[in-house]
């Protein structure tokens, strides 16, 4: 089978002839029909968060095709999603699609019983591969137990930021939400999809912006390195919460003292449970969430190696979510 094996740092080579898995008693072989490139995907191909080589890619849609014999969540002919279930790294889980497994950058995948979910009818193939990233959402509300008519500032306005954008605005009603974000054709979308401003990383520019809408009693991180840390900090209202779901390789530095004056809750969040999956999908069943809005591109697997490289120019970026079709 076709399948784009990361190699070494920003190196994905091309291979015609890997092996195609066969499933264990509690997996099944999905052939996938799309998977997305990730942002923690681009962090690993710029860093090296896991083991190489690797097939990566955690955001698959797909049909059955083989299933083990302890298979319950999906028959052969069936459409699903296929998603990570609570991972926890800390503890040596080091399980995972895409991360310590081979994922969907390849024409099949092996799916662990847990990680399968069917597609709604309603919901296309294609449009599905978006529910990975509004489960992340989903389990964000959860860990940060965000009310309505919360202040919100959101960093980062790639696919995950905008996400969360759209995510607040159908179950939160937010007070305000801005988005900060360098990338002009990024704010861009962030006010067609609803945010109430959209504005570059300066200080200088958010805190007029914060002068005019009150302090944010929630800042959601959804790029997570030193420097946005930093400023969240710097921008949180006394005793508001901040999320982190960006993912950052290594340790850093931030304002300690700060931390305590303003009495800071700061929460991490990495993955999801079944819960905010099934949570997720009823969104999309609802008809609420405009996939399109985020599916800029679908490329052949063929040309994955240039189209990562396209994330690494990020001023010159003019799209949100691109697939790969295997």
């Amino acid at each position: 089978m076709k399948a784009a094996v990361i190699e070494d740092i920003k190196n994905i080579v091309l291979k015609e002839d890997y092996p195609k898995p066969t499933p264990g008693p509690n997996e099944a072989i999905v052939k996938v029909h799309y998977c997305g490139i990730c942002g923690s995907d681009i962090t690993n191909f710029m860093y090296k968060m896991y083991n190489f080589p690797l097939i990566m890619g955690h955001e698959i849609t797909g049909v059955v095709e083989e299933i083990g014999k302890n298979i319950t969540n999906a028959k052969v002919g069936d459409r699903v999603i296929c998603v990570n279930v609570s991972l926890d790294v800390s503890q040596g889980d080091l399980k995972g699609l895409g991360m310590f497994q081979d994922g969907g950058f390849a024409e099949y995948v092996k799916v662990p019983n847990i990680s399968l979910f069917p597609i709604p009818e309603n919901i296309s193939i294609k449009d599905a591969v978006m529910v990975e990233t509004f489960a992340l959402a989903m389990r964000a509300f959860k860990l940060s137990k965000i009310q309505e008519n919360e202040k919100v500032l959101i960093i980062g306005g790639g696919n995950l930021g905008l996400a969360f954008l759209k995510a607040l605005l159908i179950k939160k009603s937010p007070n305000y939400v801005v988005v900060i974000e360098p990338n002009e054709f990024l704010q861009k979308k962030a006010l067609g999809m609803g945010a109430t401003d959209a504005v570059g990383t300066s200080r200088a520019k958010v805190k007029k912006v914060i002068k005019k809408l009150g302090p944010p009693s929630f800042i959601f991180d959804c790029v997570g390195n030193e420097q946005t840390i930093s400023n969240a900090i710097n921008f949180i209202k006394k005793g508001g919460t901040i999320v982190l779901m960006g993912i950052h390789k290594g340790s850093i530095t931030f304002p300690l003292f700060m931390l305590n004056s303003k009495e800071v809750n700061l929460q991490g969040c990495l993955g999801h449970d079944s819960e905010d999956i099934i949570e997720s999908i009823a969104l999309f069943a609802q008809e609420k969430v405009p996939a399109n809005q985020y599916i800029s591109e679908v490329i052949p697997i063929e040309e994955i190696q240039k189209t990562f490289e396209r994330f690494l120019e990020s001023q010159n970026r003019e799209f949100i979510k691109i697939l790969v079709k295997p």
